[in-house]
């Protein structure tokens, strides 16, 4: 089977809709980041959901340390 791959971005912000649904006779959720026509909607099982919420985790955490900058 021949694997298709689409890329897109956000730009997350204050006013952005944020939801989910989910699907437990599936065992996933999907988050839907935005509304349409600028929507996007990811698709998680159970075990993609955790590591999604580290990367955001560590991602927020990246933020919070100080950036050391080589001198010139």
């Amino acid at each position: 089977m021949m694997a298709t791959y689409v890329a897109a971005s956000v730009h997350v912000k204050p006013d952005t809709e944020l939801s989910f649904h989910a699907y437990p006779e599936d065992d996933r959720v999907t988050v839907d980041l935005g509304q349409v026509p600028g929507a996007v909607t990811l698709f998680l099982p159970r075990s993609e959901i955790d590591r999604l919420a580290g990367v955001l985790a560590e991602a927020r955490e990246s933020l919070s340390v100080p950036s050391v900058k080589a001198a010139a």
